[in-house]
């Protein structure tokens, strides 16, 4: 999501008062260390969501507040009755959209970090490469952290390489309520629409028996980056693409799909005790 923009008059005016550095500074102020790794688990009962720096949470917030705006916006088009009908309704709020396919598989077992962002950034007609993406990420074989003394690397290596949109993340509780989720879904088909549109990162944390991400093993629990792409009926549904079809490197690599669809409920699940970056 854009700070400013054209076409979303109602949402500029907020942004040009408030401190769009400091917004994207949140992502590189030092956080809680909060591993893309751990002990096999069977559960995830009793996990609270990942710690936040203050500077983070304050950039959320802030963003959150631009989500609801341009949703107004979007959905103000709407014809009489709160339907959306109209051409131009439906051309500001369509009920699916995908952005660019440009799964890749990823070149090391734990480069699902450097993998995503590298798909992510291409969506937005940026060209760098996994290697180089693990460099900014600070990426070692323990993989690509959610937060540490650097700050929340994947939204960091984002803003310096783009310049589309300023990503913040989310943080999720072992099990989200019903307003997280449908906060995630704001967040997705805002960030899917607005401006051209810009993908989202999930931080998958997945327990042994749970649900876990199409082809992925469920008896293991497994931590996973993955670059959501789109959408369906409204956000209900969430499109994906997953950096371990293809990889080599990855055991059960050849079950996985290249793209896939799941329940937003469902993805929110599988985010819980991690997060998302929008």
């Amino acid at each position: 999501m854009r700070m400013s923009g054209p076409g979303h008059s109602a949402t500029t005016a907020y942004w040009a008062g408030t401190a769009i550095g400091r917004v994207r500074a949140a992502a590189a102020v030092p956080a809680p260390l909060v591993t893309d790794s751990g002990a096999q688990r069977h559960s995830k009962h009793g996990l609270a969501a990942p710690a936040m720096s203050a500077p983070m949470a304050w950039a959320n917030a802030q963003k959150q507040v631009q989500a609801r705006r341009i949703m107004q916006v979007m959905t103000a088009q709407a014809d009489p009755g709160g339907k959306c009908t109209s051409r131009k309704c439906r051309a500001s709020m369509p009920v699916a959209r995908d952005l660019l396919a440009t799964q890749q598989a990823q070149i090391r077992n734990y480069f699902c970090g450097p993998a995503t962002v590298s798909e992510m950034l291409a969506q937005m007609r940026e060209k760098v490469g996994q290697l180089r993406a693990a460099r900014a990420l600070g990426t070692t074989q323990n993989g690509t952290d959610w937060s540490n003394h650097s700050g929340y690397p994947v939204p960091d290596a984002l803003n310096k390489n783009q310049s589309r949109n300023v990503y913040v993340a989310v943080p999720l509780p072992w099990s989200p309520t019903a307003a997280q989720t449908k906060t995630y879904e704001i967040d997705l088909v805002t960030d899917i629409n607005d401006d051209g549109g810009v993908p989202l990162a999930g931080n998958a944390y997945e327990v042994s028996g749970g649900p876990h991400l199409v082809g992925n093993p469920i008896d293991q629990t497994i931590f996973h980056w993955f670059d959501i792409r789109g959408y369906g009926y409204s956000g209900a549904v969430t499109d994906y693409e997953d950096s371990v079809h293809g990889a080599s490197s990855v055991g059960w690599s050849d079950a996985v799909p290249a793209y896939s669809s799941m329940s937003s409920s469902t993805i929110v699940e599988i985010l819980g005790a991690r997060g998302y970056d929008w």
